[in-house]
């Protein structure tokens, strides 16, 4: 797994918020089972709404420091711009405050083709996003949003590309 220098992840999702954050290779099936507690106890998740969305982005200045790994992120420029993808929720069980995060290759919309894939290519495919965790309104409490950010890079193994 890749590490990230922490600035670079600040600039995703900011100083105090959550973020997940992997390198993983074109056609990789991946998932994450999450858990949602408060001084130990589950948050109950039985109301709310769950949502994950990821967006192509463009990186430059791709490099490995001493810190971790360093770069720029902007949007993805193409004709059609790209569009947000969904990803798959499942698994949700609401008293114990769990559920899965669902990726793989489908989910990407990334071409076998697609040049940043190509195995020299420094500036690798990348996706930012985010889980939307909605709870509604609750006796004298207003609804609240808590938002989890994603950031993906997406490299070839060298076979596929």
């Amino acid at each position: 797994m890749a590490v990230f220098n922490k600035n670079t992840l600040y600039q995703i999702s900011g100083f105090d918020n959550p973020i997940i954050a992997g390198e993983l290779v074109y056609a990789q099936q991946v998932f994450w089972n999450l858990d949602f507690k408060t001084d130990g106890e589950p948050v109950d998740l039985s109301d709310a709404t769950i949502d994950a969305q990821i967006i192509r982005r463009q990186i430059s200045n791709l490099r490995d420091t001493r810190y971790g790994l360093t770069f720029d992120i902007a949007d993805y420029i193409s004709d059609p711009a790209p569009e947000p993808i969904n990803l798959t929720i499942t698994n949700v069980d609401g008293p114990a405050g769990s559920f899965t995060l669902v990726m793989d290759e489908s989910a990407w919309d990334v071409m076998a083709n697609d040049p940043q894939l190509n195995i020299e290519i420094n500036n690798c495919v990348a996706f930012s996003g985010r889980i939307k965790i909605a709870f509604p309104a609750s006796g004298t409490s207003p609804a609240q949003d808590s938002i989890i950010f994603l950031l993906f890079l997406v490299r070839s193994d060298g076979v596929v590309n």
